[in-house]
């Protein structure tokens, strides 16, 4: 009698044989398999260390941060602003000339070879001022981080806070780092960031707690000069301190204040309550921190209430009678996926939240504009039949034309939007990918005395998804290794 042990090796022995027949002919052509082993073609994104030099009008295309195509279709077109003191920045301005054209193929590998360095083309558009110079150091902000994540917002910290000589305070929340604090302070002053660091008053609390905690440390930061301090995540950004500094200036710093901004998601403030959400900035007085300081442990004992907002509301609501003040365009940001709709809906945030977590928005290139145009960030600028610049974000081509978009209302991009439309109407609903062709900013910098923005239409945009068709069956799509990112530059002639 065979054994069941005997049987079973023969039987895997079989089957062992079967598997390697099969993919041996697979493999010399003679039998084709359902799957592939191999990894599926990958678009064609090489190094360029050791390409030949370019000319300095296009050696910056080579970056690795912006990872490009080995050939890329490229266009340049230079910017003539006109300042107009009057223009209102929310309304969209119309240009009969097309801003996307036909581009030329550069090998970015060779030499940068197809690329002829002709006349860029002017494009003359109205702006409004920059911002007025200000003095902001009656600004005292708090946040309660790592200092990992602190440092990770550098260079976006520097973007609003760089040269106002408004106060940073950051509570380090995870413990081992307390060497680090003066490297670190010294790297953010380089920057022109008035950092303090401190450890937390209280270490037996969580770093959600924190966030309340902080409290006690601003009224301890605070100093004849201040009139405002404000309770902000480690991706709050404020594009420009001017506007948030002209609406408070409209209350009395003196008096017990808590201004703020509600999450645009109603399931988040029906859960949460009445409350600032403190990703969109909080701002509180000096008198009001004063009131609160001699409560906060009782505060912190309250079970039920474990975010440093609701701790904050909590105790505010509980123990004054101060109530919230709602401003609009302190924007919490509580969406995921495509934001697209939110930055091209033309409206100017005071601030912005979960940059670099449930979105990713290079916010600090973004609002460089702003440096010489103030709220020209975000207008837009529609050009000929089908193009609208979002300027600093991205710009949009319309297959059917810009007769088939109202851009009155806000696109609901992002994942869940049919439940936005109590705070973020008007709204209309998304947009078949296809129908919009968008190239997204990357890059701002300055070019000695202009500034250069860069925008990428990706490859991967124009691949169809699984349930999408091709714009054109009977057309045999291109391989994806010789497809190509786009890009648009921009040359504001300052």
């Amino acid at each position: 009698m065979i054994s069941r042990n005997r049987s079973g090796r023969r039987r895997s022995a079989a089957l062992a044989f079967i598997v390697i027949t099969v993919l041996v002919l697979n493999y010399a052509g003679l039998l084709s398999l359902p799957f592939s082993f191999e990894e599926p073609p990958q678009p064609d994104r090489p190094g360029f260390d050791l390409a030949p030099p370019c000319g300095p009008t296009l050696d910056h295309l080579r970056r690795s941060s912006y990872g490009l195509t080995r050939d890329i279709v490229y266009q340049k077109r230079c910017i003539r602003p006109v300042v107009d003191k009057k223009l209102d920045s929310q309304v969209v301005s119309q240009n009969p000339d097309a801003l996307i054209k036909s581009g030329q193929i550069v090998q970015l590998d060779q030499a940068c070879e197809g690329w002829t360095d002709s006349t860029c083309e002017p494009v003359t558009l109205r702006v409004p001022p920059p911002y007025p110079k200000q003095d902001y150091s009656g600004f005292l902000f708090g946040v309660a981080t790592s200092l990992d994540r602190l440092n990770e917002s550098m260079s976006q910290f520097e973007s609003w806070l760089g040269n106002t000589h408004a106060q940073l305070l950051a509570v380090i929340t995870d413990p081992g780092d307390e060497s680090k604090y003066k490297q670190v302070t010294e790297q953010f002053r380089q920057r022109g960031i008035e950092l303090s660091i401190k450890d937390p008053w209280n270490k037996a609390i969580t770093s959600n707690e924190q966030h309340f905690a902080i409290v006690r440390d601003l009224l301890a930061h605070v100093t004849p000069k201040t009139q405002w301090t404000a309770i902000v995540d480690d991706d709050t950004f404020f594009p420009s301190l001017y506007p948030m500094s002209k609406i408070l200036g409209k209350h009395d710093h003196k008096l017990p204040a808590y201004v703020g901004g509600l999450s645009e998601n109603y399931d988040a403030v029906k859960h949460h309550g009445y409350m600032g959400f403190g990703g969109a900035g909080i701002f509180l007085s000096p008198a009001l921190l004063r009131e609160l300081d001699p409560h906060l442990e009782e505060c912190l004992k309250v079970d039920h209430v474990p975010q440093g907002d609701g701790l904050l509301k909590q105790c505010i609501y509980s123990k004054t009678k101060t109530k919230l003040t709602v401003v609009k365009g302190l924007h919490q940001l509580d969406m995921g996926g495509d934001m697209s709709g939110f930055y091209e809906s033309g409206r100017l945030p005071m601030t912005l939240h979960h940059w670099k977590s449930w979105h990713q928005a290079p916010v600090d290139k973004m609002v460089k504009i702003s440096e010489f145009c103030g709220s020209c960030f975000l207008q837009r600028f529609a050009f000929g039949s089908d193009t609208v610049l979002t300027n600093g974000y991205s710009i949009v081509q319309y297959s059917a034309g810009l007769e088939s978009v109202d851009l009155n209302k806000m696109e609901g991009s992002w994942e869940g939007a049919e439940g936005f439309d109590w705070s973020m109407s008007p709204m209309r609903s998304k947009m078949d990918r296809r129908l919009k062709k968008s190239y997204h900013l990357v890059d701002t910098e300055m070019v000695g005395k202009n500034i250069r923005q860069i925008y990428i239409h990706r490859l991967e945009d124009d691949i169809p998804g699984p349930d999408e068709k091709s714009k054109d069956p009977k057309k045999t799509p291109p391989k994806i290794e010789e497809m190509k990112d786009e890009v648009i530059e921009l040359l504001w002639e300052l």
